[in-house]
């Protein structure tokens, strides 16, 4: 009977050691986007915890890829992301290594559309470190006048003026949104029961 609370206790502290690198998923009933954080090991005092957000992010607009193509450019243009990808062959357009040294865009902190991971008493390392983005959409040709558009953002974070090896930066949604919401503002999207490959 006295050797019980003992037990649990050491098996909670055991358990809690062992999840330094745990991950908790969140998703909605209906989406295919998961959030997942997770805690990381840090080598100073302080802890790091990280978001990251998965999903597939298309969207189906109207008009041909030609037409997505054109609107892209100017959605990105709007965005203030110049274009360094643009091959409309491949249905493909974005900046792959946009640095952004203010750590703003378009009016928002970095930390708005990147998770960097955060340390106590700093501060988001999106805000704070040298970050390299990763913007990228392809586009795709469908069915009845219907393209699907995707959009894909990452990133990578360095301390500035260091050597060290970057950290992975996982998007927030926020700028994948921002793009769609473009599209179908310029394009529309398809009429309901419209259907594609």
């Amino acid at each position: 009977m006295h050797g019980r609370p003992f037990h649990t206790l050491a098996l909670a502290t055991a358990t809690l050691a062992v999840c330094v690198a745990c991950a908790s998923t969140n998703s909605s009933p209906g989406s295919s986007t998961s959030i997942t954080t997770r805690t990381l090991a840090s080598p100073g005092p302080g802890v790091i915890e990280t978001t990251d957000v998965n999903g597939t992010d298309l969207i189906r607009v109207k008009g041909s890829p030609g037409d997505a193509m054109s609107a892209l450019a100017q959605i990105y243009a709007d965005l203030q992301i110049p274009i360094a990808t643009m091959i409309p062959d491949a249905g493909e357009i974005g900046n792959q290594h946009l640095r952004l040294p203010n750590h703003r865009l378009h009016g928002h902190l970095l930390s708005f559309y990147l998770n960097c991971g955060q340390e106590s008493m700093v501060g988001s390392r999106a805000d704070l470190d040298e970050v390299t983005m990763n913007v990228l959409s392809t586009i795709r040709q469908g069915k009845d006048a219907v393209t699907t558009v995707g959009t894909m953002v990452q990133g990578s974070a360095r301390p500035s003026g260091t050597s060290s090896n970057p950290v992975d930066c996982q998007s927030t949604g926020e700028l994948e949104k921002a793009i769609a919401s473009g599209l179908e503002k310029s394009l529309g999207a398809p009429a309901e029961g419209v259907k594609q490959d």
